[in-house]
């Protein structure tokens, strides 16, 4: 994908702190990222404190991870910025863990290890950076497709985001560990 020549200008937003930061553990699988382990207290003031940075941007249309921590992340901002529609993409889901899924937080390092080695890794049933990738780019795709001159705001995960980066960056995905990697709440423009 040539990013240079892109229609729309794109931020990265990570969603804010949320109970699975709170608790260490790693939430990965739909069917309870969904609809548990939303944003903490913390997390909601830091969403709220970060939307600020958008107070005087025009054209703004908000893409979100269907998980429960995005959506709230994604609220906050809905309310702040006054947008109108909030939409929500299995394409920004975070990266599917496998094994590690419900584990402490700390497994992350046994994958990104891996990850340098290979941007197809499935060790463990994980979902390989280049999977990531490819349905991350698919959305720029898309987004190229239907819309023009706006700022998007992409609301995602950690993994799934330093993934991403590597898209406009056109780098490999193994490389995405080597990238800076976004903090709860903070947002970058790509």
């Amino acid at each position: 994908m040539d990013t240079k020549k892109l229609n729309n200008t794109y931020f990265l937003m990570r969603h804010g702190h949320s109970r699975a930061n709170e608790e260490g553990i790693i939430i990965s699988n739909p069917s309870i990222g969904t609809i548990q382990y939303g944003l903490t207290e913390q997390g909601k003031k830091q969403v709220l404190s970060a939307s600020g940075k958008f107070l005087e941007t025009e054209n703004i249309m908000i893409y979100c991870s269907d998980f429960l921590r995005g959506r709230e992340t994604a609220e906050i901002l809905q309310k702040t910025l006054k947008v109108q529609d909030i939409n929500f993409t299995p394409l920004l889901r975070e990266r599917y863990f496998g094994f590690y899924d419900g584990l402490d937080d700390n497994q992350y390092q046994l994958v990104w290890e891996k990850d340098k080695l290979n941007e197809n890794n499935k060790h463990n049933s994980v979902e390989s950076p280049r999977l990531v990738s490819n349905r991350v780019e698919s959305l720029i795709s898309d987004l190229e497709n239907k819309h023009a001159k706006m700022n998007i705001i992409l609301i995602s995960h950690g993994d799934c985001l330093q993934i991403l980066q590597t898209v406009f960056d056109n780098i490999s995905p193994a490389n995405h560990r080597s990238l800076n990697h976004l903090q709860v709440a903070e947002i970058r423009k790509m």
